[in-house]
This record gives structure tokens, C-alpha cells and sequence, in this order.
């Protein structure tokens, strides 16, 4: 595919980065020469200087032969408006970054997204907003994903020495019901068997119903406390995302957002009338000793800085807070987050990636989720009719050793794989692939009209 990705900060490079990878032929255009020369330097892309914008400027990248345009600056409008032109000019699918909620509200008055020229809005803030709500409804995982409308549900898990599963194999778990597809050692993703044996330090990602999946402790061997109170450092966009969200749910515990700024504080004080507002710096500790961080509360660290975030995690860890979830804008930033006892890590620009890839994969794949190591993913998809992984049992088709398959929904019904498990058309699929067989991944799922499918939609 031809595709255009207008921004090159952070959402803009890491959202470069997977297309040109998966070997898309990308452009990025950006109004700094230096953020592209960045680009440039680290990426098989083309980069353009100038303004994403301007309808001069995208009819000379030839934007007519355009597959997908992506805006992700930091203006809304500019964002919006680039859509609208690729849109006018015929691209066929154009996805903006819109942060505004005034853009996306129901109001009567408000255009559709297809009046406005766009096919999908992203918020990397609301997204990780969505993440952080997931983690706290399941306490202690380091990675939250829902599957088959939420049905379903991948949980990360770190292997602590205190914990009675270390040591041993993931058939003595007698895991009946929920699946190991994906263990990390080491900073590499592996896929595990029954023999895999389970090492300290150690992250597994587990999958299973969510119904009754949130409670972790048959899995764990280890009772899981109620939190007793949320913490938040910093009053940014995620921070307001994830109070909106948690304002919405039953019995939630004590909340408590501290931060620096005032007026915004004064703000949301307005807004949120049932949480408390600390105008202190949270990376001081004397700050978290005086509001008793501690165990049984939950530390989220959102203060838009990365440096900013790990100290005040690392004061809430020296203090004993039971769980602390940090924003990291780099992925190469989250050993040393583990290091500090930080329990997970959110990156809002790998969440932008995740579904980015999901909408230049093809009509069949629902969702995919990216491990924080880069070189593996979750896949959910969709059995094409006629496709490869319809006509055997798995036993009998050859897939690369390099995927796994974690779970099959046939008729509403879940289904835990094994070799005599036949997937017909229509099933959703749940699929643990290492980076180098997501190609094979794909033609396994695609039925034979799907390249040409693509080569009319090009035309």
C-alpha cells in the first residue's frame, strides 16, 4: 500500500515505523525538517517538508494514488482538514488524530465521521485512558486486551519469586480454561508449549473468559486486596480520559489526583466533585508521605514527562504502594520501569499503532494488540471462506512454528484449540504470531479473492 502519514512527533513516528516495516510504501510529511531528518535517518520512508494540509503540496505526492492517509499532528483542525482533501481526492481510507472532544460528541449538531472525509478518529490519550481502566480492573496484570466483543480477555502477568507457579510447567498449571499463548524472557517474546517451564521475572500473557477472568487468584496462588484508594500524578488529558471513565463505574475507591497546576485543578475539582485535588508536586517525597502512599493504594503516574513519571513511581515503589502504572513514551524505557517496581507500563503511541495496523491489515482482522518488545502480536481475526485455515484440522495444516493458536469462537461458543480443532468460515480467531510470521498469519486467514479485492479497491 501507498500511504501518507502526516506528523512525524511521537504518534506519527512509531505509526511510520510499523507501515514501513510491514513494508508499505510510506511518506511522511511534517513542517520540521529536523523532526524529519530524525525519520529519515532511522526509517525506510519518504519524507516531505511542508504543510499536510495543503492541497498543493498533497497533489504533488500524488495523493490520487494514495491507499491511506494518516494526520496525526498535534492540531485537530489541520488533522481534519488533510482527511477532507484526501478524502475529495479519492484515497479510500483516511484516519486523523482528534483530541478535542468537542469534534467527537454526539451533539445533534455534529457531522458523521464520513461528512467530514474521515474513516477513523484516534486519541492515543483516551486510548491509554481505556488501557489504564482495564489494568485497574484486573489487579496486578501488566497487560489488559479484550477479544470477541470484550467476551474474551488477554491478561499480562509478571512471574514474581513469591508466587508458587514459579518453577514449574504450564501443563502442571492444570490451566483448563484459560490458555498461555505468549511468555517474555528476557526483553524476547517466546511461544510456549506444555513443557515451558515458568522462570521468575518472567511475563506471560494468559487468555480466557472475561467472565469470572478478572479474579486472578486461582492462577497466581496469591490473594489480590481491593485497592483501597486510586492515586494520580498529573491532571493531563489521560488523567481527565481515565476520571471521566471511572466516575461512570460502581464502587469506586477513593480517588485522589495530585499536580502542580491550579487552575486546572480548581477545574476538575468542578467537574469530579467525589475525588479530592492535591496541589503538590508528586515527585517530591514528602508529598506522597503526607497523603500516606501506601499499600492497598494504586499509583498511576501521568505527568506528560517520562523522567517526571519513573521518579514519582519509583518514590510510590519505596513507599510500598500495592500497584503503579506509569505512562512511558519510549518502549526501550520499559525494563528500566520494571526495575523500579513499576507493575505495568502504558505507551499511548504503540496504542495508536495497534490500530493503525488493524485498518491497512484487511476487513478481516478485528483487533491487534502489539507486545511492548515490538517483535510480537495478538491477533484476533476472521476466517475468510475458503481460506487455508478452513480446510484441515490444525494438526494437519502447516503453520509456521513461529504462531500459535490461543483460541477459536465458533457460533458464539468459545473453543480452546487442539490438533483436531477445525475452524470454518466465520470463526473468530485468536492468534499469537511473532513479527516475522505475521505475513504467513495473513494468508492463512485470507481467502483467494482477497488480492483481488485490493488490487480493484486500488483502481
Amino acid at each position: 500500500m501507498k500511504i501518507v502519514v502526516i506528523g512525524a512527533g511521537k504518534v506519527g513516528f512509531n505509526v511510520s515505523k510499523s507501515l514501513s516495516e510491514e513494508q508499505h510504501d510510506v511518506i511522511v510529511i511534517d513542517k520540521n525538517p529536523e523532526v524529519l531528518s530524525s525519520v529519515a535517518d532511522r526509517q525506510d520512508v519518504m519524507t516531505v517538508v511542508g504543510n499536510g494540509a495543503s492541497a498543493k503540496l498533497l497533489e504533488e505526492i500524488g495523493i490520487r494514488s494514495v491507499d491511506v492517509l494518516i494526520a496525526v499532528t498535534e492540531n485537530d483542525e489541520l488533522n481534519m482538514i488533510a482527511c477532507m482533501i484526501a478524502k475529495h481526492c479519492g484515497v479510500p481510507k483516511t484516519v486523523a488524530r482528534v483530541r478535542n472532544a468537542d469534534y467527537t460528541s454526539p451533539h445533534p449538531l455534529m457531522l458523521s465521521y464520513g461528512e467530514y472525509g474521515i474513516d477513523m478518529f484516534i486519541n492515543p490519550e483516551h486510548l491509554a485512558a481505556q488501557e489504564i481502566f482495564r489494568l485497574i480492573e484486573a489487579p496486578m496484570a501488566t497487560d489488559m486486551e479484550y477479544f470477541w466483543d470484550g467476551k474474551l480477555s488477554l491478561i499480562g502477568l509478571k512471574v514474581e519469586e513469591r508466587l508458587d507457579i514459579v518453577g514449574k510447567t504450564i501443563s502442571e498449571l492444570n490451566l483448563n480454561k484459560l490458555t498461555v499463548v505468549a511468555l517474555i524472557r528476557n526483553g524476547e517474546a517466546i511461544i510456549p508449549n506444555g513443557n515451558t517451564r515458568l522462570l521468575a521475572k518472567d511475563k506471560i500473557f494468559v487468555l480466557g473468559q472475561t467472565a469470572g477472568f478478572h479474579n486472578l487468584n486461582d492462577l497466581m496462588k496469591k490473594k489480590m486486596p481491593s485497592p483501597r484508594r486510586i492515586l494520580i500524578a498529573g491532571s493531563s488529558l489521560i488523567t481527565q480520559y481515565l476520571l471521566r471513565l471511572l466516575h461512570d463505574k460502581k464502587n469506586v475507591p477513593d480517588i485522589k489526583v495530585i499536580d502542580t497546576d491550579t487552575k486546572l485543578l480548581r477545574t476538575l475539582a468542578q467537574m469530579y466533585p467525589k475525588c479530592s485535588f492535591i496541589n503538590a508536586d508528586p515527585t517530591k517525597i514528602e508529598i506522597l508521605q503526607e497523603e500516606k502512599v501506601g499499600s492497598g493504594d494504586i499509583f498511576i503516574s501521568l505527568l506528560g514527562a517520562e523522567n517526571a513519571n519513573l521518579v514519582a513511581c519509583l518514590l510510590a515503589n519505596k513507599l510500598g504502594a500495592h500497584e503503579i502504572i506509569c505512562e512511558i513514551g519510549r518502549e526501550d524505557y520499559i525494563p528500566l520501569a520494571e526495575t523500579i517496581g513499576i507493575t505495568a507500563t502504558i505507551t499511548p503511541r504503540l496504542l495508536t499503532a495497534n490500530t493503525v495496523l488493524k485498518l491497512v491489515r484487511g476487513t478481516n482482522v478485528v483487533s491487534i494488540n502489539v507486545l511492548d518488545t515490538g517483535d510480537a502480536e495478538v491477533i484476533e481475526l476472521i476466517a475468510d471462506k475458503d481460506s487455508t485455515i478452513t480446510i484441515a484440522p490444525l494438526k494437519d495444516l502447516a503453520m509456521p512454528r513461529e504462531m500459535v493458536i490461543g483460541a477459536v469462537v465458533h457460533n458464539d461458543e468459545l473453543i480452546v484449540p487442539r490438533g483436531n480443532t477445525i475452524i470454518y468460515p466465520g470463526d473468530h480467531v485468536i492468534v499469537f504470531a511473532l513479527r516475522q510470521a505475521i505475513p504467513a498469519v495473513q494468508r492463512y486467514f485470507a481467502g483467494p479473492e482477497d488480492d483481488d479485492d485490493k488490487a480493484e479497491a486500488k483502481q
